[in-house]
């Protein structure tokens, strides 16, 4: 009996040893300061760490910030899947502590102009250095948090479709090592800013939405509007461009993004219209703080000061502040067309194409204008802002001409797209001015092709509209 007497005081041991240790762990683990965890998959869900036996991924985290700026860096960081020991752990989650220096610096200054907070974004990039077959993939994802809710942290997996833009061989002298952070004495790529190709205005500058040319004295009377409601989040879209040695050439080939990603969101009140006669012309803007971003990716040895272009290039547009009263998005319409200057880049980097026929008493949405121009895909782009012109006409020279074309989009989180944005409408003849004659509606598109959601099309540029 006493052999068994003993067993059950030394079970009654280890468990009380086990309760004490669980009450150590649990508390601590109540206490962890909130942080950032974001898990990077590929496409597939599959761990970006484990996409062969012998990877490396490296992740440059850029957090946006409504300064000229534009963004700044909080992370620079490798992942590795660590030893068999933790074979639960796929090591492939980047973790940034709130208590951080540059988070910080990002969220303090979001709190200046938006202390109840705002949807704000992450730029992810990423390298996956297979050494096991010798490739390199990059890859791209933006994650978006509210400024004010990411105090109790943050915790997202985040698919980064690593096939979407072309695989390299890797360097030769590139081979495997320790998850550090991208300090040491090894190689490692990065995106920086090209400053002299770049451009985003150090305050608020007059950006055009919707511009209308009733053109001919042969016209009705048009009135065109743009709505934005306050029942649905805004959101300010990232148009995000990659090509080879881009800024080596006049007519670069360039791969382009939108739709799908954004780099502000919150519930914003807008709504301007137009009234306007035969050979009249009119546009409605908002005050926006709109970026042209010229990046080059750099391949690095031992440190930032040791580096050699790949010649991989990147843009990226959209805007990082919005000038607003409470919610609402200020702005204005003005009679007659933006300046010459950036009218000229509009026509520049666009096509007319032709959306439909208005005829007296009718009228239609944005969206479906859009839609009817250049297909649905175009109209879940939303109202195409024309930050290429306006980078190309007020930066000096800075932005060459071929950017012209380029846009960033702004749309609801609604499901149903045509409800929202405005229209426009011909009312024939209206108080003895104008005549009851049918509208032939032209919409400007981008130049350029544009991936956007499933389908690749041309997106509108400033939604300008000529009635004829």
């Amino acid at each position: 009996m006493a052999p068994k007497r003993i067993l059950g005081a030394l079970s009654i041991v280890f468990l009380l040893v086990g309760m004490m240790g669980l009450m150590r762990v649990y508390p601590a683990v109540a206490l962890q300061p909130p942080e950032i965890q974001i898990a990077l998959v590929d496409e597939n869900g599959r761990p970006l760490t484990e996409i062969s036996e012998n990877v490396e991924v490296q992740v440059q985290i850029d957090a946006l910030v409504p300064t000229q700026e534009v963004y700044r860096t909080i992370f620079y960081g490798s992942l590795k899947k660590p030893d068999s020991l933790k074979f639960w752990d796929a090591g492939n989650t980047v973790k940034i502590p709130l208590s951080n220096e540059k988070l910080q610096s990002v969220l303090d200054e979001w709190k200046k102009d938006y202390p109840a907070g705002i949807g704000s974004s992450l730029m992810i990039s990423v390298w996956v250095l297979d050494y096991e077959n010798g490739k390199l993939y990059r890859g791209f994802a933006v994650v978006n948090y509210n400024t004010s809710e990411v105090s109790r942290g943050l915790k997202k997996t985040v698919k980064v479709d690593i096939h979407r833009l072309p695989s390299s061989p890797l360097k030769s002298n590139a081979k495997g090592g320790d998850v550090t952070t991208l300090e040491s004495n090894r190689q490692f790529y990065y995106w920086k800013t090209d400053n002299s190709l770049s451009w985003s205005p150090s305050s608020y500058v007059e950006v055009p939405i919707l511009i209308v040319d009733n053109k001919y004295s042969a016209s009705g009377v048009v009135t065109s509007s743009v709505s934005i409601k306050t029942e649905y989040y805004t959101r300010f879209g990232l148009t995000v461009a990659y090509g080879y040695k881009i800024s080596e050439t006049e007519t670069p080939t360039l791969d382009i993004y939108g739709n799908d990603l954004y780099t502000i969101e919150n519930k914003f009140y807008f709504y301007k219209d137009l009234l306007l006669g035969p050979n009249e012309k009119g546009y409605i803007y908002i005050y926006a703080k709109p970026y042209h971003i010229h990046q080059k990716e750099y391949y690095c040895t031992a440190s930032l000061d040791n580096c050699v272009p790949t010649g991989e290039e990147r843009i990226q547009e959209g805007v990082n502040d919005i000038q607003t009263s409470d919610n609402e998005i200020l702005g204005g319409s003005r009679s007659g067309l933006p300046d010459s200057s950036i009218m000229d880049w509009i026509y520049s980097g666009t096509d007319m194409k032709y959306a439909t026929t208005l005829g007296v008493g009718d009228s239609k949405h944005l969206a479906l204008l859009i839609s009817d121009a250049s297909g649905s895909c175009s109209a879940n782009f939303g109202i195409g802002i024309p930050i290429g012109a306006l980078a190309v006409a007020l930066s000096s020279g800075t932005v060459p001409p071929w950017a012209a074309g380029l846009s960033a989009g702004i749309y609801y989180t609604s499901s149903d797209s045509y409800e929202i944005y405005g229209g426009i409408t011909n009312h024939g003849e209206w108080n003895g001015i104008g005549q009851d004659i049918s509208e032939y509606i032209y919409l400007a598109t981008s130049t350029y092709t544009y991936h956007v959601g499933g389908c690749d099309t041309q997106v509108p540029v400033g939604i300008y509209i000529e009635s004829r």
